[in-house]
């Protein structure tokens, strides 16, 4: 969940939203919803570990560069095209 989160909402909420802390703010206001939930499944099953935790960082440090990236190219296209702003 956390991982098609990260692929499919990061990167259009940095793009979409006009101002970059406020994306931050809504992609991780996301992840506090679905991360949770995530983790109680993956402990219901008990695959729990520190590999589980490894990877959630690893997932989450990509979501926020996604969201970084979405927001620099939505600036890059701004002073492109200042038309379109």
């Amino acid at each position: 969940m956390e991982l098609a989160l990260t692929i499919f909402v990061a990167g259009p909420i940095g793009f979409l939203v006009r101002r970059y802390k406020v994306a931050l703010t809504v992609y991780l206001a996301a992840w506090v919803i679905v991360f949770p939930i995530q983790t109680v499944v993956v402990y219901a099953e008990d695959d729990g570990g520190w590999l589980y935790w490894f990877f959630n960082a690893l997932i989450l440090a990509s979501g926020l560069g996604l969201n970084r990236l979405g927001s620099a190219l939505r600036q890059r296209r701004r002073t492109l095209d200042p038309v379109r702003s």
